[in-house]
Parts: C-alpha cells; sequence; structure tokens
C-alpha cells in the first residue's frame, strides 16, 4: 500500500508539473466530485511550484478554487437528479445505509447552509458535501456561494503554505504521505468492522430460520 501511495502521489505530482494550469484545474475538479485525489498535495505543491518562478500563486488559487467549484456542482446535481434511488441503489457498495441517507437528510434541512461552508475547509469531509447537499435541494445559489468562499480559504491556505514553506517541502510531503497512509488505514479498519457486523448478522438470521 506504501508504494501504490508513493507512486499515486507521483503521478499527482508529474500531472501538475506537465500539465501545468489545466492539471491542477483536473485533479482539484475530480477530487471535489467524490474522486479521492488529495487536495493538500496539489495545492501545496503548486505553492512550491509558485514559489519556484513556474507558476503565479494567484492563478493558481484560482485555478484551484473553479475545479472545486465545477466539480462540487456536479456532484450537486448527481445528488439532486439521482437522490435516494441512486443511493439505495449503489450506496451499498460505499457503505451507506439508509438511515444515513435520512440523517444527512434531515442534517441538511437544518443546518444546510452553515454545513457547506464549514466542511469545505475540513480535511476528507469537504469532498462528501455536495452529494448530499443536492439530495436536500438546497438553494444553487447558496450552494454556489458557500462552496466558492469555503474552497477559496481551503486553497488559499494550502497555496501560500506551499510557497511559504517551499524550502521545507520534504517535510510537508512526508507530512502528507504519512497522512494519506493513516486515512487509508482507518478505511480499512471500518470497513473490517463494518464487515464483521454485517456477517454476524446475517449468521444469527440463519440461525433463527
Amino acid at each position: 500500500m506504501n508504494k501504490f501511495l508513493i507512486l499515486f502521489s507521483h503521478f499527482i505530482i508529474q500531472s501538475i508539473v506537465k500539465f501545468s494550469y489545466i492539471g491542477i484545474f483536473v485533479l482539484m475538479l475530480l477530487e471535489s466530485f467524490n474522486i479521492p485525489i488529495p487536495s493538500e498535495l496539489v495545492m501545496t505543491f503548486s505553492g512550491f511550484l509558485s514559489y519556484k518562478g513556474d507558476f503565479n500563486i494567484y492563478i493558481v488559487i484560482i485555478i484551484g478554487t473553479l475545479g472545486n467549484l465545477l466539480g462540487s456542482v456536479l456532484s450537486y446535481y448527481l445528488g439532486y437528479y439521482g437522490g435516494y434511488p441512486f443511493l439505495e441503489k449503489y450506496g451499498k457498495y460505499i457503505f451507506i445505509k439508509d438511515r444515513d441517507i435520512q440523517k444527512a437528510h434531515k442534517w441538511f434541512l437544518k443546518y444546510g447552509d452553515f454545513a457547506v461552508f464549514f466542511t469545505r475547509i475540513l480535511p476528507v469531509f469537504r469532498t462528501f458535501i455536495s452529494l448530499p447537499a443536492g439530495i436536500a435541494k438546497m438553494d444553487i445559489k447558496k450552494f454556489i456561494l458557500y462552496t466558492l468562499l469555503g474552497t477559496l480559504i481551503w486553497d488559499v491556505v494550502l497555496a501560500f503554505g506551499g510557497y511559504y514553506f517551499a524550502y521545507k517541502w520534504k517535510i510537508i510531503y512526508h507530512f502528507i504521505e504519512n497522512f494519506s497512509i493513516y486515512f487509508f488505514i482507518l478505511i480499512i479498519i471500518l470497513i473490517v468492522i463494518y464487515l464483521y457486523r454485517h456477517i454476524t448478522k446475517v449468521r444469527k438470521i440463519k440461525k433463527l430460520i
């Protein structure tokens, strides 16, 4: 797994180097469309390249934010038009239960506006907020506004972090790499727990039958 993460990180870095601003835009779009692309790596490395003079730091931030916005809007409409039928059909493949969908729906009815803004500046959660927002039929204008503000803050922090700490890039890269490893380990543990509980329930049902 460690080797895979290193190769994946290398792929992201090479995509930015090779495709420049277009690479940044596409990667950030994919990240906001629920694809596991680490914006922490994309934006900090782009900030680092800005320090070297390869990029303009302000264009990097604008491009990254626009990519986030477009990806978020696409994810929003996926939830808006797909709705519960979509998650009921495909949710089981990503371990989403019906009761969790119901909770998300009620959560957005009560905290929707604030939730979209706040989670945009939180790792991991920021990439999955658009789908339930679409399901909850959140006003698209408000969704765009809060998404834009939240992602702008996130991208500014990451890009300028990569810019001003460019001389410590190896330390930053090592931290991001390790963070990704811990995140994937956590996901695996959660999957194992879910499968264990699911198998246990099936066995109990069989005994009753």
